[in-house]
């Protein structure tokens, strides 16, 4: 038996009770009084009315509110729900309104956004972090009025849901998969092993906890016993002098991110961050250049990890320490819990998870594994595309002679010209490694000869970067087929990408 969350949790604080849990902004908290504050929190939900089964959203930065609002409601058995205070108010309040939250506890700097979502959402009960907040909102810091004694106790099981994660949106609006306790267990004990952590290790997320992935990590630390820094707000030099003052041995991180604490190392280049041994990060390949110089300038070794929400893990994973070179732009080789296949495509039509490619070979990988959801949460007519288990993600990529999973790019990304298939992300991949292209974005659009061409949106580290260079160094390369490249180049000033450093292709659109 895998037990629930709050069985770890309260695990950990009677064996641990005076170990760190908690490094805020404004004061730590050890396990001891990350419980007390935990339970007046939850005596507080339940004077909101919030009971087992009811769904409190969390609109909240990397703070210890957090913590402390995610554990009040598995100590409840109530469904936390992360919120990506990224997106629109249109979007925030369709999650408020598709969910039917009790309660939504958020940060004050989003107080104009909950205002709005306020005027069509009166079944909901709003609790604000700090000021200025909106009138009906009800005062986070009133909950030290409540005891700190546990909350009545409620019967929770592992088949019990307890955590919501949303989807990153890259293609339409974002859809919530609901997760079980022993789900979120086994997640946990994935990412300890693929990290090599215990409770001496300190993590720290620099993408928003409220992203799948980085929920993933909080729990991860929560569940062995570990302390982690709740960084607030993003921003490089001060995730920097973070590690080096708490002593972080693990971060997660989006591949942006990584770029800008490299460069930001350069410039504070006697700050010791010698503590951060691993670098996590996932949604999106990584070219070698950025390898080495994350690992030049910080020191440490990287994760990358492929994942989906819907399987709640990493469905695969490459480390730079343990696997060769040469392999290291791959997505690696699947996970623990994790069975994976990479299966023929034909025009776009998914075949059966038998249908399995010959090695080497390029086809839509499919995993299943006991994390997998089998619906999303409170959306009964969008489903999963599974069979007997399988999911498909609808990722092409392509496999070597030595196992390894070299990611494509998206099914539905697919560009068709002259007859020819062009796959955008592989062409943007190989653009991003010119020195002087900070970013790429390439897309089909229609032409009357060749059905679709290929363009390119190109973000410039110089301006003095011209249309003409970028043609010039696709035509030297052996590396990118001549059909492949961009016939139209487009310079502007950023394009549209989520918090997971993913390109949003309907934003692009």
């Amino acid at each position: 038996m895998l037990g629930t969350l709050r069985d770890s949790f309260v695990g950990n604080v009677h064996r641990w009770p005076n170990r760190t849990a908690i490094i805020g902004s404004e004061r730590s908290y050890t396990f001891a009084e990350l419980n007390a504050a935990v339970n007046r929190f939850a005596n507080f939900l339940t004077d909101q009315g919030v009971s087992k089964g009811d769904t409190v959203g969390l609109l909240l930065n990397n703070c210890a509110e957090f913590a402390i609002g995610f554990l009040a409601c598995q100590k409840l058995g109530a469904v936390s729900s992360g919120m990506n205070y990224r997106l629109s108010v249109g979007a925030l309040g369709y999650t408020v309104q598709q969910e039917k939250l009790k309660v939504l506890l958020f940060n004050s700097v989003y107080s104009d956004k909950v205002a709005e979502i306020m005027k069509s959402a009166d079944f909901c009960r709003f609790i604000g972090v700090g000021d200025p907040i909106p009138r009906r909102a009800s005062r986070f810091e009133n909950c030290a009025e409540f005891p700190a004694t546990e909350p009545a106790w409620v019967d929770i099981t592992e088949l019990d849901l307890c955590n919501v994660i949303h989807t990153s949106g890259t293609t339409g609006r974002p859809k919530g998969a609901a997760f079980t306790n022993g789900t979120q267990i086994l997640t946990a004990i994935q990412y300890c092993l693929e990290m090599g952590l215990d409770r001496g290790h300190v993590g720290m997320s620099l993408a928003p906890v409220v992203i799948g992935a980085a929920t993933n990590f909080f729990v991860a630390y929560v569940f062995v016993g570990a302390a982690q820094v709740m960084i607030g707000e993003y921003e490089a030099n001060k995730a920097l002098r973070l590690i080096a003052k708490h002593q972080v041995t693990e971060s997660f991180a989006v591949p942006t991110q990584m770029h800008q604490l490299a460069e930001a190392k350069r410039q504070l280049s006697d700050l010791d961050t010698s503590s951060l041994r691993l670098m996590r990060s996932g949604g999106s390949p990584l070219p070698k250049t950025l390898l080495h110089r994350v690992r030049d300038s910080l020191g440490c070794e990287v994760l990358n990890t492929y994942g989906t929400t819907e399987s709640c893990t990493a469905i695969t994973n490459c480390h730079t320490g343990l696997e060769p070179e040469a392999k290291w732009e791959s997505i690696g080789k699947p996970s623990y819990f994790q069975e994976v296949r990479v299966v023929k495509t034909s025009e776009g039509i998914e075949t059966a998870p038998d249908h399995v490619i010959s090695i080497p070979g390029e086809g839509q990988l499919i995993n299943r594994g006991p994390q997998s959801v089998t619906e999303y949460y409170c959306t009964p007519l969008e489903k999963l595309r599974a069979r007997n288990g399988w999911q498909y993600a609808r990722d092409i990529v392509r496999v070597d002679s030595d196992g390894y999973i070299f990611p494509v790019d998206r099914v539905d990304n697919l560009i068709i010209s002259g007859g020819e298939n062009i796959y955008p992300q592989e062409v943007e991949f190989f653009l991003c490694k010119h020195p002087t292209i900070a970013d790429v974005a390439v897309f089909g659009v229609p032409d009357e000869k060749w059905g679709q061409t290929v363009k390119a949106l190109i973000v410039r580290r110089s301006p003095e970067l011209t249309a003409a260079d970028v043609d010039r160094y696709c035509l030297e390369s052996h590396e990118l087929p001549r059909y492949r490249r961009p016939k139209i180049i487009e310079f502007v000033d950023a394009l549209p990408r989520n918090v997971l450093g993913k390109l949003d292709r309907t934003a692009l659109r």
